[in-house]
């Protein structure tokens, strides 16, 4: 299977994810807002066993947003890497930092009951108020 490589914007922590998720979506909630800057996150879902951070593990800061979830980012640029969702074994990697297009396409929008309230969807794609 095809692998996708990632990288921070300075370069310094480099990933790998097979080109093959579970889903790959855009998710509105508040805290994915804060956490990018942005009206929403795109990010695609892996298992654990899948996910490897190739370089500068080192440069990797690890933010302990709740129980169930760690956001990793770098230290030296700041840029947003993935989610590790750790009771479920999985991670979300932010597309952005993906040096590669995918060969899936986002087809799902959720947590859309708290989506930006400047922020209109204009797609076609599924929208869910909380996880489907």
């Amino acid at each position: 299977m095809k692998k996708l490589t990632g990288s921070c914007l300075c370069g310094k922590v480099e990933i790998q994810v097979p080109d093959q998720f579970d889903f790959i979506g855009y998710c509105h909630c508040s805290q994915c807002r804060k956490w990018t800057g942005s009206a929403f996150a795109a990010g695609g879902l892996v298992d654990e066993k899948d996910f490897s951070i190739t370089a500068g593990e080192q440069f990797v800061s690890r933010y302990p947003k709740s129980e169930e979830t760690e956001l990793g980012f770098c230290s030296g640029c700041g840029s947003n890497l993935f989610s590790h969702k750790l009771k479920r074994g999985k991670y979300i990697v932010r597309l952005g930092v993906l040096d590669d297009a995918p060969t899936q396409r986002p087809n799902v929008h959720i947590y859309c009951a708290s989506k930006a309230p400047w922020f209109e969807i204009t797609d076609q794609l599924d929208c869910y108020d909380e996880l489907p």
